[in-house]
């Protein structure tokens, strides 16, 4: 029985990998989850039938505390002697994939979920891509979760390219359809949210879910709303996620939306599908990411998308044919694309009918089953 473990930096990184550890022990692995130890991973652990293996890691560069964290994982390697080991989240993968090499442990993954250098600067930013680059180094297989990540990785001198695998055509876990189904939707559930938030059926509902903060493009979507709202006060921007301000340069970003008669911002929920359910278009205008899962669940949700060009989002929408791309930071060009779907219900209707089509390439089956072939070489 061959040995997997798979490596994350914060426990509640689990969410991107829910189903895929039970999956696999199905395969007859044996499977072991690296990360802290604290609820959500011992939650995890649970409910997929693998062991977890307790670390302590600091999330950013400390490097007194991250040598200790590499000799407490060639330890925990050399107890438990893996034949695969896969990690995906940036720190876990520097140090653990160090580790694994040290170790001689032959098949060495890095799942790459995206470069937060893109939106840094100056020594910050050559300081992450040397560490991207020595991760890279270190795995004999690198899965880039998007194209545009593999791209950028080669582009930047980050990736060898023969190292490089795209599963299908993205995610790092691929989409449980059965989840976002928009038929499956209670229609009581959503009348009673609609009165919660104080959403008419009559308003027009912009939605944005995710973590609200600079680099998911907040900024822009305000100043575009703000645009459009000031034409017609019927239309709403149900901003739905946790607001990190320690991610925002403008310190009074939260007072401005809060205080905007058309934005409606009820927090972080775990009912994505309901609050995707209230929404006639989804705009997620970031400047990049990994990919982009939340664009493939509201294509599923049979929602029209509009995102950008950005690394990651331009592979979790088919422009044109699903949603519409923009440019990064073009409030200009968003106005105009959020303008148009308001005002074309046609080109609306069809970029949602065509978005469900679309979420079916992002399976979960699909993108666990391009793993196993790659665990089984």
């Amino acid at each position: 029985m061959k040995k997997l473990i798979v490596g994350i930096t914060i426990p509640g990184s689990v969410g991107l990998l829910e189903g895929q550890l039970s999956y696999f022990k199905e395969k007859g692995f044996d499977t072991y989850l690296m990360a802290p130890k604290d609820e959500k991973s011992l939650a995890y652990c649970a409910r997929e039938n693998c062991k977890l293996l307790e670390i302590t890691i600091a999330r950013e560069i400390s490097l007194l505390s991250d040598l200790k964290t590499v000799f407490q994982i060639i330890k925990i390697l050399k107890a438990v002697k893996p034949d695969i080991v896969n990690f995906g989240t940036p720190k876990i993968s520097l140090l653990g994939l160090l580790a694994a090499k040290y170790c001689g442990i032959k098949h060495r993954i890095f799942t790459c979920r995206g470069f937060r250098f893109e939106h840094e600067q100056g020594f910050l930013q050559a300081l992450l891509k040397r560490m991207d680059a020595i991760t890279s180094y270190c795995a004999d297989t690198i899965i880039c979760i998007s194209p545009s990540v593999k791209e950028l990785g080669i582009r930047e001198n980050i990736f060898d390219e023969k190292k490089c695998v795209i599963i299908n055509k993205g995610s790092s876990n691929g989409l449980d359809l059965t989840k976002f189904n928009p038929t499956l939707v209670s229609q009581d559930a959503k009348t009673q949210l609609r009165k919660q938030l104080n959403i008419s059926e009559s308003n027009f509902v912009y939605g944005f879910l995710g973590r609200i903060i600079d680099r998911k493009g907040i900024n822009e979507l305000y100043k575009a709303f703000c645009e459009l709202y000031n034409s017609d006060n019927n239309k709403r921007l149900l901003i739905v996620g946790p607001f990190d301000q320690g991610q925002i340069k403008d310190k009074d970003l939260f007072e401005k939306l809060s205080n905007h008669a058309g934005i409606v911002m009820p927090g972080r929920t775990d009912e994505v599908a309901l609050f995707l359910s209230l929404m006639d278009v989804f705009v997620l205008p970031a400047w990049w990411e990994g990919f982009g899962n939340v664009l493939v669940q509201a294509a599923a949700m049979g929602l029209p998308v509009i995102s950008t060009f950005g690394t990651g989002t331009r592979d979790a929408v088919s422009d044109g044919y699903n949603g519409i791309l923009v440019s990064v930071k073009n409030v200009p060009e968003l106005i105009t694309a959020m303008d148009e779907l308001y005002s074309n219900e046609t080109k609306r209707n069809t970029l949602g009918s065509n978005g469900v089509l679309w979420s079916k390439n992002f399976k979960n089956e699909i993108i666990w089953n391009g793993m196993l072939d790659i665990y089984n070489k």
